[in-house]
């Protein structure tokens, strides 16, 4: 009599024991996507307006190709990893569209020398440098212009700081 009182226990308990082993498995079998370009967990560590569009609607390739900043259309836009980009024509999208991340700026598109020192300053997007092909921005206001003072020291040290605090930062 005891064993029949205890047997709907018994049956709850297999069932959830069966339960968790399943969900366990599927967990573990499971191969979540997880590539930037289908979550945007990694955006907190963008310099991105709430719109998402990146370098205040700057073409990211006319920095490379023009060695100077021009807005791009709305007309001629692209989104990568969740971030729409501008262009200034088909042309300058399609080398974009071809490999991204050569166009990509650096640090998210924060000040690169405000990174060296571990910290996160707004950029004038007209205010760059192109550094071992990469995209470098800078701050520049009424009191403080960090492409000079990022001129004025050690380039190399100062990429190797920047670089060990984005990797933390974009976490």
């Amino acid at each position: 009599m005891t064993r029949l009182k205890n047997y709907p226990m018994t049956i709850i308990a297999v069932t959830g024991l069966l339960f968790v082993s399943i969900v366990t498995v599927m967990e573990v079998t499971a191969k979540p996507n997880t590539s930037p370009s289908n979550s945007k967990a990694y955006l907190h560590a963008y310099n991105l307006p709430a719109s998402g569009l990146a370098l205040d609607g700057y073409c990211p390739v006319a920095y490379h190709v023009l060695n100077k900043p021009v807005k791009g259309s709305p007309e001629h836009s692209s989104i990568y990893n969740s971030v729409t980009y501008n262009f200034v024509n088909a042309d300058a999208k399609k080398y974009f569209d071809q490999n991204p991340e050569k166009y990509l700026p650096a640090y998210g598109g924060w000040c690169a020398f405000g990174m060296a020192i571990e910290d996160k300053f707004p950029v004038d997007p007209t205010n760059f440098k192109i550094v071992d092909g990469k995209l470098m921005l800078f701050l520049r206001n009424q009191n403080v212009d960090a492409l000079k003072l990022w001129n004025q020291n050690n380039e190399e040290s100062q990429l190797t700081k920047a670089n060990k605090h984005w990797e933390k930062v974009s976490q």
